[in-house]
């Protein structure tokens, strides 16, 4: 009993001293954070006269927050949302997917999740993308202003 008892001793200081213990902070977006960017978007999108659906997502594509904006078309809801989720997972604007899938790259189109088209930008802090904004419902250059407004103007 004790040789088991002190090799058991042995192991757990020597396996004590050689572990390492690492901390991570991770930023996250919080609702109060989603809401402040569906504001943006939504000055944004009046300022434009267009009516959008706007998706807010972590930086793990899970939706946080969505707003539809009245006379928005329902077939915007899905695709505001994918285009958030594709930002967010490739840290990406979906508009650099449209760009590439419209010239040399057109395979860039048949990444899982990829959305080539405009209005997905991600919300960067501190050179790390934590979530993203995915605008749908009007002309792609209104959706890729809308998200980009949103996104840069989370501080």
């Amino acid at each position: 009993m004790k040789k088991i008892l002190s090799m058991a001793l042995l192991s757990a200081a020597l396996f004590g001293t050689t572990a390492v213990q690492a901390t991570t902070t991770q930023t996250i977006l919080t609702q109060s954070d989603a809401l402040k960017l569906i504001a943006a978007a939504q000055e944004k999108a009046t300022a434009l006269n267009a009516n959008v659906c706007i998706a807010v997502l972590d930086q793990s594509g899970q939706l946080l927050a969505f707003q539809r904006m009245d006379n928005a078309p329902t077939g915007c809801i899905d695709s505001s949302v994918l285009k958030g989720r594709a930002a967010a997972l490739y840290r990406t604007p979906t508009d650099k997917y449209m760009d590439r899938a419209n010239g040399k790259e057109p395979a860039i189109a048949t990444l899982p999740g990829v959305i080539p088209l405009g209005g997905g930008s991600p919300v960067v802090w501190q050179g790390n993308t934590i979530g993203a904004v995915g605008v749908s419902g009007s002309a792609n250059p209104n959706e890729i202003a809308i998200a980009k407004t949103a996104s840069e103007s989370f501080k």
